[in-house]
């Protein structure tokens, strides 16, 4: 197997470790609704959903989608993640004030 091969595989895990760590960070906000809690998790199960119909030939879905969900499961987790921590100086940083 070419180290290129290993090099990309390792970044995919990589990415995808990062995307599961954001969506758990997500789901512990409990002042968000419960949808804004969800919409990171479930982007990514579409996400990878995608990519498992590779393994069914289908491959059309997984180049066209599967990508561009993982980088909305980032970007969605992320600016959630930054609005808690907006808020949260806004209050002076006590955790009790946001609930």
């Amino acid at each position: 197997m070419p180290l290129t091969l290993i090099v990309i595989a390792v970044c995919a895990l990589a990415f995808l470790v990062l995307d599961i760590v954001l969506c758990v960070r997500v789901w512990w906000l409990r002042e968000l609704p419960l949808w804004r809690r969800i919409l990171p998790t479930m982007l990514l199960c579409a996400a990878l959903a995608a990519s498992i119909s590779r393994a069914w030939g289908i491959t059309a879905v997984a180049e066209a989608v599967a990508f561009p969900l993982n980088v909305a499961t980032a970007l969605v987790s992320g600016y959630e993640l930054h609005r808690h921590r907006a808020r949260q100086a806004a209050d002076g940083g006590r955790p009790e004030a946001a609930s």
